[in-house]
C-alpha cells in the first residue's frame, strides 16, 4: 500500500518522510485546496527528500477552469519543475465550463511533460465532474503517456463517502496497467481499513488525517501504518 501525504513547507516534508510516508504531495494553501506552492520551496524539497515529491501546479483556487493567463502559469511552473527540481511528477487538472475535463489542455500539459522526467497526477478536478466514473474510464486511455493516476474521492466530499464510485473507478483499471487511482481526502487511520476493504484500492492520500493542531503528528502515522499491516 502506497501512502502519498501533503506536506506544505520543507519541514513537513522532512517530517512526512522520518514517519514513514511513501510520497509527499507539495502544495500551497491547504484551505484552498492546494495551489502552486513556491518554485525555490519546491526545488529545496525535491533536493532535500530521499522519497518521491509531487508539486502541485494550480494557478488559481477558484475553481478548475484556466484562461489562457493562466496556462501561460502552468506552462512556466512546469519548464522550471522539469529543468531545475527532481519532482517526480505534477499535480494537475482542468474541467471546461461543461463541468467536464478539459482533455485539450490535458493534452497540451502531457505534450510538455513528454520530453521531461515528469509524470502527471490529475488531482480532484475529476470530484468537480460530471460523471466522475465516466471520466476515469476516459482517463484509462492515456495509459502510457506521463497520466500516471488520478487523486479523486470518488466525487464526494470525503473518499469513505464516495466508496461506491471508487471501487466502480479501480474496477476499470486494466490488471495489464493503467492510470492509477489514489484516493483521497478525509482519510485517515480510524477510517483507512474500511476504505481499503470496500473499494480496493493501492494507493491512498491524506492531509489532516495526520494532523494534529496542524502539524504531523508521528502517532497518528504509527496507528495508519498498523492499521496498513494487512494490506
Amino acid at each position: 500500500m502506497l501512502v502519498e501525504v501533503i506536506a506544505t513547507n520543507l519541514e513537513e516534508a522532512l517530517l512526512a518522510e522520518k514517519f514513514g510516508a511513501h510520497r509527499v504531495e507539495l502544495i500551497h494553501a491547504f484551505t484552498d485546496g492546494g495551489l502552486s506552492p513556491c518554485l525555490e520551496l519546491s526545488r529545496e524539497v525535491c533536493e532535500a527528500l530521499m522519497i518521491p515529491v509531487n508539486v502541485m501546479v494550480r494557478p488559481h483556487g477558484k475553481n478548475f477552469i484556466y484562461d489562457q493567463n493562466d496556462m501561460h502559469t502552468v506552462n512556466s511552473e512546469i519548464d522550471y519543475l522539469a529543468s531545475k527540481t527532481k519532482a517526480s511528477a505534477i499535480v494537475f487538472g482542468a474541467l471546461n465550463l461543461a463541468n467536464s475535463i478539459d482533455y485539450r489542455q490535458l493534452e497540451l500539459v502531457l505534450g510538455l511533460l513528454d520530453s521531461s522526467h515528469l509524470g502527471l497526477t490529475f488531482h480532484r478536478a475529476i470530484d468537480v465532474a460530471n460523471d466522475v466514473v465516466g471520466e476515469f474510464m476516459e482517463l484509462q486511455n492515456y495509459a502510457g503517456t506521463s497520466l500516471q493516476r488520478v487523486l479523486s474521492s470518488g466525487g464526494s466530499d470525503t473518499a469513505l463517502n464516495g466508496v461506491s464510485n471508487l471501487a466502480a473507478m479501480q474496477r476499470l483499471i486494466k490488471p495489464s496497467g493503467g492510470v492509477k487511482l489514489l484516493a483521497g481526502s478525509g482519510v485517515k487511520p480510524i477510517n483507512v481499513v474500511e476504505l481499503l476493504l470496500k473499494t480496493k484500492v493501492e494507493e491512498i492520500h491524506l492531509g489532516t488525517g495526520l494532523r494534529v493542531n496542524n502539524q504531523l503528528n508521528d502517532e497518528l502515522f504509527q496507528q495508519l501504518f498498523k492499521n496498513l499491516e494487512t494490506f
